[in-house]
């Protein structure tokens, strides 16, 4: 997976200052502190028979920087430091740069450093109150418990992931065209969504080249 250099010189003011409607119809409503249940064969009930049209799971590793929905992957479980909370939409970008901010210094004050791009997770559709976490991906158990954040460890699912560039106001497209996809393939939502937001905005200038790594846990329509 593309790597990009994670600190609060990543400006998160500047992906929530357009309201993240965006997103909301792909919500789950699960609490974080509550797993989602993984399929039993992840494998079989997706690598469904290539000639009807179907979606074959690849593995993470298999990761591309190509636009747009590349396929469902095989996701494993990924060692997070997370922080929840909850904010209207008008408060998202303030609180969303307070719990990064939260991050990072629990991330000094454990003696490590994050191993992959800043992201977040959505829990629910209330536009009055988002319940969300920020997370940064670790490589490994810290020696000591965090002060403000908890050790999370998201599970292996299957995800449809969809990598967006350009501005995040723009998001709203890649999510209609996330939601079409899964319509045309069969799948829907497993699980709450996550967004990693891979290139620093403040280190590479250029709008257009901002990518947003959109990833939806899956399963077949039954």
């Amino acid at each position: 997976m593309q790597k990009s250099p994670v600190s609060l010189q990543f400006n998160m003011k500047a992906i929530f200052i357009i309201p993240v409607v965006f997103s909301v119809f792909l919500f789950s409503c699960k609490d974080p502190e509550q797993s989602v249940t993984p399929l039993e064969n992840h494998t079989d009930s997706l690598a469904v028979d290539s000639t009807k049209g179907t979606v074959k799971l690849k593995k993470a590793n298999e990761l591309s920087g190509e636009p747009g929905a590349i396929g469902v992957f095989e996701v494993p479980e990924m060692l997070t430091l997370c922080r929840k909370d909850s904010a209207a939409t008008s408060k998202m970008a303030v609180t969303f740069a307070k719990n990064y901010s939260i991050l990072e210094k629990d991330l000094a004050y454990l003696g490590i450093k994050s191993s992959g791009s800043a992201g977040s997770i959505y829990y629910n559709n209330d536009t009055s109150n988002f319940i969300f976490e920020c997370v940064f991906p670790i490589a490994g158990m810290p020696k000591k418990t965090p002060k403000k954040s908890t050790i999370v460890v998201l599970e292996a699912s299957p995800m449809l992931i969809y990598n967006h560039y350009g501005e995040y106001a723009d998001l709203h497209v890649a999510y209609d065209n996330v939601r079409k996809y899964l319509a045309m393939n069969e799948l829907v939502q497993a699980g709450p969504l996550r967004e990693f937001y891979i290139t620093n905005p403040d280190v590479v200038t250029d709008h257009s080249k901002w990518l947003t790594r959109l990833m939806v846990p899956v399963m077949k329509k039954k």
